[in-house]
């Protein structure tokens, strides 16, 4: 509004028919007025007005998506389910369905670096074959050696998959993600999918020709010959990571009026053209004081005050990596004990928390504390998110963490005292041998003696084989025990 109002005042001043109007009659002034023959050109104050509307709309802080809250992982924990039924052995996707699907699971977990990444692979049945590791390097012989003969039960069931992958999700802080990774889902329907995955998101990776892709019931990434399709389901897990973070975490929006310096620099670029100059401009300069008479870096903080906000600034210091700079610029405590924690300067991120009067500034002020090793006073906050979020997970969690390390601490305390108070003479402790002993009892189970879980495991612990041996062995184990979903549903 003020920009408009300025712009039609320069317009009001520059008119010339206003100008003579009082002097002149109207009957004969739109005859003496000689307009030039000349092309429409833009006026420098447009250019002005245009900067200074950029400018308001950028201190406003456009925004259109989440930031995520800073103590919790910045990728989605992701349960990967490869379909190993029959059907993954044709050959119309080169070298072959259930190969191409490997090598974008390794394509995946490479581009994810030490996200947490877990494997399920699933038939007529569903079995867990690595949980959820931040180490690709654990699942990548397993992956390679899964076949459709390793399955027990044959045909195609992703609902038993998704709910084991939501089963192993479950203890996540937030919802996660479940890929797919399959040429089909038979018959099933959206409804039992969603329901199965539960508060996870599902996305597909489809390994079949493009035309056959038609009637998948859950958001579908076709396979392609380059790395496409992985960029666009990372788009995706990151998309619905975000979204479960804005539901369960209260995350903030993101300040994003940065990005409209750029289009007003290349404004500033066109007042050294010849005629294009603004006089009045540099009013705003001298006012706030020649730059070149302070140092360098006063110099630079002095121009970037003039645009951006000191949130906005320590946004930039906080992007690039700099975060003492950036817990030294914000203005918001929040993001200023944010930057500090990010900084190792666990002091001054505890007090800024501190002004922070809110669930989300307790539970990082408790962070905070915990840092410093002020157990008690971590404690603290934490039962006070807890006052109101009983059921808020990550304070849970940290509390018993916390807890626990109080305890060792207090427990450490005790001992250093009675160890000082000990007197001196006291004798070293002895070590004594039992030379009757001769080793634990060793217990063997036999292949078919599965009848109960704790067998199972025993026999599990006994396997010393390849990969392939190990996973049908484990699969078969789990089949028979009931110990996995199974079921089969036409392809």
């Amino acid at each position: 509004m003020p920009t408009g109002l300025i712009l039609a005042l320069i317009s009001r001043r520059d008119s010339v028919d206003l100008q003579w109007r009082g002097v002149i009659a109207p009957s004969l002034l739109k005859h003496m007025i000689v307009t030039p023959q000349r092309r429409w050109h833009i006026k420098p104050s447009y250019l002005v007005a245009l900067a200074l509307g950029l400018g308001a709309v950028a201190l406003a802080g456009p925004t259109w998506r989440r930031e995520l809250p800073p103590f919790v992982e910045d990728k989605a924990p992701l349960m990967i389910a490869l379909d190993v039924s029959a059907s993954m052995g044709q050959s119309d996707v080169a070298p072959m369905r259930l190969e191409r699907a490997k090598q974008k699971i390794l394509d995946m977990l490479a581009a994810r670096g030490s996200a947490r990444t877990g494997l399920i692979a699933y038939a007529g049945s569903a079995h867990l074959v690595m949980p959820l590791t931040d180490d690709r390097r654990v699942i990548e012989p397993f992956l390679a050696a899964l076949t459709p003969g390793l399955m027990p039960v044959q045909g195609k069931n992703p609902v038993a998959a998704l709910a084991l992958a939501a089963t192993s999700l479950q203890g996540e802080p937030v919802a996660g993600t479940v890929l797919l990774v399959a040429d089909g889902v038979g018959t099933t329907d959206a409804s039992e999918m969603r329901k199965a995955a539960g508060r996870n998101g599902v996305v597909m990776l489809s390994v079949r020709p493009p035309q056959d892709t038609a009637g998948i019931p859950v958001d579908n990434v076709e396979v392609t010959v380059d790395k496409s399709d992985i960029q666009a389901l990372e788009r995706r897990i990151d998309t619905q990571f975000e979204s479960a973070q804005a539901e369960e975490s209260g995350t903030r929006w993101r300040d994003e009026g940065f990005w409209l310096l750029w289009p007003i620099v290349l404004l500033g670029a066109l007042w050294f053209r010849r005629g294009m100059t603004v006089q009045w401009v540099l009013v705003l300069f001298l006012l706030y004081g020649h730059p070149a008479k302070a140092q360098p870096a006063e110099a630079l903080a002095r121009f970037a005050s003039l645009w951006l906000t000191p949130d906005q600034q320590g946004r930039i210091a906080f992007d690039r990596g700099d975060y003492a700079s950036a817990s030294k610029l914000f203005a918001d405590p929040m993001w200023r004990g944010i930057a500090a924690y990010r900084a190792y300067d666990f002091l001054a991120a505890a007090e800024a928390f501190r002004k922070v009067e809110t669930v989300e500034g307790r539970f990082a002020l408790g962070n905070a504390e915990a840092q410093n090793h002020a157990y008690e006073k971590a404690i603290k906050a934490y039962d006070d998110v807890l006052a109101q979020q009983p059921d808020n997970v990550a304070a849970k969690t940290n509390l018993a963490i916390v807890k626990k390390a109080f305890e060792a601490a207090e427990e450490k305390r005790r001992k250093d005292e009675q160890q000082d108070a000990a007197p001196p003479d006291l004798k070293p402790d002895e070590t004594k041998i039992d030379e009757k002993q001769k080793g634990g009892k060793r217990i063997k189970v036999a292949p078919n003696d599965m009848t109960t879980a704790g067998a199972a495991d025993a026999w599990m612990r006994q396997v010393q084989t390849t990969p392939a041996d190990f996973l049908k062995l484990k699969f078969a184990i789990q089949a028979n025990s009931g110990s996995t979903p199974v079921g089969s549903s036409p392809r």
